[in-house]
């Protein structure tokens, strides 16, 4: 079946003059039953337009809820209808009536000129008029009539002449070509319908809107489900009225908004905002929307308690701070890395800023919704590092907790988990991590069952893996398994075009902390922007910090502070370099522990902090190595 049907009481003329590829034609048909037919026809659902003529049309509108487009009688049409009657049946002179519908007027004076008979035009509403004008006419000894279908049988019962009113192959086209047109219209009306209800029904939000009497237009499904209510029981329907609350006519008749109101419906706290819909300052409607405050709660729990965790990544991209070609290049890089799912090993210098863009690529992926979990390996004890990064079961050694706990893969399970110092990480659990990496599993300290994880996983490291895993500190295994999208950081003094903007950056967002208003004039910053900065980007929030704090107390010059601060950084090197010497160490002389912690301390720093290396060095293992800087610590404390 095709989508337009066309439905007259005649017949057609010239049917093959017609385009008529996407229409159903019903000819013969009188008004009394177009409306049956029409009814027939749209409960089939295929057919999404109707073309009548103009009587027969307002007859179908009454039983339809689809499209009825009425083909009137143009001039043309009536005049050529009346030639014909003319030459075929040779009347000259002769009062002639034309009965036509209501609808559509007809100036007589227009037409008489070009006939040969006197013209009358009757016209009529429905079907009972036609049968009321032809009993009048026909005692007015009228002979000759023009009509539709309907007229004609009438006149007929009478014994007179009817000739039947045609319309013409031009005003059907037309007529077909408008229905097509309108079809069209409405078909692109639907699908944007559509793709409005589908992207409301996307918001986790109840969203009502209404017009500008308060009737509801659109609604999602989780306003349905909110309200209580089904589809058909909310539009059309009051607004007022379905979500009893009298007080929407104030936005939709009077402009006025609102924003996260609390208000109570069947017993449920609602949060609801709304405001009024503007079409060139004039209201045309209401838009609100409803959440559950319960919801809400529950959600800001849910989000309190993976901040308490630690799950969370705050940082985007927006916050790293830099336009130099070179931090452009490495966020783009960054940027492509995080839409997809590989594992990335972030190399940098401390203090440039390895944690910002994990937390940015992960925030920047298709995981974002899931955790983010970052692990210092060099924070922990080796004897923790393998139990919090795994998790155990109840029993695995002294001290495991009730009901064991889960590891720090576990928790990152549809996200992102963050290795930072990997360089640190003991050799041992690296065979482990990579297990991980490899099977996607996790098997807990003491137990039995090996638990599935889907962790996107990103490292990073302040030492050059390549050459630990040359020096046998690092597997290489594991860091050709890291190692698949690479991202160097660049170093502070390799973008000094930047220093400006951070500078900036920092004294907005530590002059707002200490309420305090404090800048570094171009000759300091010039100063800063030739220094080597060893420390970077923390180093030189670090800077800034301090100065605003210092200046609170007591003025001192930008200027000479930060001379003084690059010299006495110089010296602290000269010093270092002249205690780092290649071949030996230096400590004072007092008792054997001491010296023993002078010397750990020492080659600490040597190894910059290295653990596993420093153990190496001094031929202890890394727990010995642990055990010996806690006992300093409690001897400190």
């Amino acid at each position: 079946m095709k989508e337009i049907a066309l439905i007259i009481g005649g017949t057609l003329k010239n049917k093959e003059l017609l385009n008529l590829k996407e229409t159903s034609m019903f000819e013969e048909v009188p008004i009394h039953e177009a409306g049956q037919l029409a009814m027939e026809l749209e409960a089939k659902g295929k057919i999404k337009i109707f073309i009548s003529t103009v009587g027969t049309a307002s007859y179908i509108e009454k039983f339809v809820n689809i499209p009825v487009i009425k083909a009137y009688n143009t001039y043309y049409d009536l005049l050529e209808n009346i030639k014909f009657f003319e030459e075929t049946y040779g009347v000259v002179n002769q009062p002639l009536a034309l009965i036509i519908h209501s609808s559509g007027y007809i100036y007589p004076d227009r037409i008489q000129p070009f006939i040969k008979n006197q013209l009358s035009i009757f016209y009529f509403d429905d079907e009972e008029d036609i049968r009321k004008l032809v009993e009048s006419l026909g005692k007015r000894n009228f002979q000759w009539f023009i009509g539709g279908p309907t007229t004609q049988g009438y006149i007929r019962k009478m014994g007179l002449n009817c000739h039947l009113l045609c319309l013409g192959t031009e005003t059907i086209q037309n007529t077909i070509d408008k229905a097509k047109s309108v079809l069209e219209y409405s078909r692109k009306e639907r699908n944007q319908r559509q793709e409005l209800q589908t992207i409301l029904n996307l918001f986790p939000d109840a969203i009502v809107a209404t017009d500008q009497e308060g009737i509801i237009t659109v609604c999602n499904n989780r306003a349905i489900e909110l309200l209580g209510v089904t589809g058909r029981e909310i539009i059309g329907k009051n607004i007022e009225q379905v979500t009893l609350d009298p007080s929407w006519v104030n936005t939709y008749k009077k402009g006025v908004k609102w924003v996260d109101e609390l208000r109570e419906y069947k017993k449920t706290k609602l949060f609801t905002t709304r405001q009024p819909i503007l079409n060139e300052g004039t209201i045309i409607g209401a838009v609100g929307t409803f959440q559950e405050a319960a919801k809400i709660e529950q959600l800001e729990h849910k989000y309190r308690k993976l901040q308490t965790l630690g799950l969370t990544a705050k940082y985007n991209f927006s916050n790293i701070i830099g336009e130099s070609i070179l931090m452009k290049k490495t966020v783009e890089k960054a940027k492509a890395y995080a839409r997809v799912d590989s594992t990335v090993l972030i190399e940098g210098e401390t203090g440039t800023g390895k944690e910002i863009f994990a937390q940015s690529i992960h925030n920047y992926s298709p995981r974002k919704n899931g955790p983010f979990v970052a692990v210092n390996c060099a924070a922990l004890p080796e004897n923790l590092l393998e139990s919090e990064i795994m998790g155990y079961e109840e029993g695995a050694f002294t001290g495991a907790k009730k009901g064991g706990k889960s590891g720090l893969f576990e928790l990152a399970h549809n996200g992102t988990i963050f290795l930072d110092e990997i360089n640190q990480m003991p050799l041992m659990l690296q065979a482990r991590v990579l297990r991980v990496i490899q099977e996607k599993q996790v098997l807990r300290l003491g137990g039995e069952r090996v638990i599935p994880v889907d962790v996107r996983i990103i490292a990073a490291t302040n030492e050059d893996l390549n050459k630990l895993v040359q020096e046998k500190l690092f597997r290489d295994d594991l860091y050709y398994r890291l190692n698949v999208l690479n991202l160097s950081l660049p170093p502070l003094r390799e973008r000094v075009d930047d220093i400006p903007l951070l500078i900036k950056y920092y004294f907005e967002l530590f002059s707002n902390k200490y309420d305090a208003a404090n800048a570094f004039t171009g000759t300091t910053t010039n100063l800063l922007m030739s220094y080597s900065w060893p420390g970077n980007v923390r180093e030189l929030a670090n800077l800034c910090e301090r100065y605003i704090v210092i200046n609170q107390q007591q003025f001192v010059s930008d200027v000479s502070y930060v001379k003084e601060y690059i010299d006495k950084r110089k010296d602290d090197k000269n010093d270092q370099n002249k205690a780092y010497d290649k071949d030996s160490i230096n400590v004072r002389l007092n008792t054997l522990e001491d010296m023993e912690q002078q010397l750990i301390q020492q080659v600490l720093k040597r190894m910059k902090g290295n653990k596993v290396q420093s153990a190496m060095l001094l031929g202890l293992s890394r727990t010995t190595l642990w055990k010996k800087l806690k006992e300093k610590n409690n001897l400190i404390g």
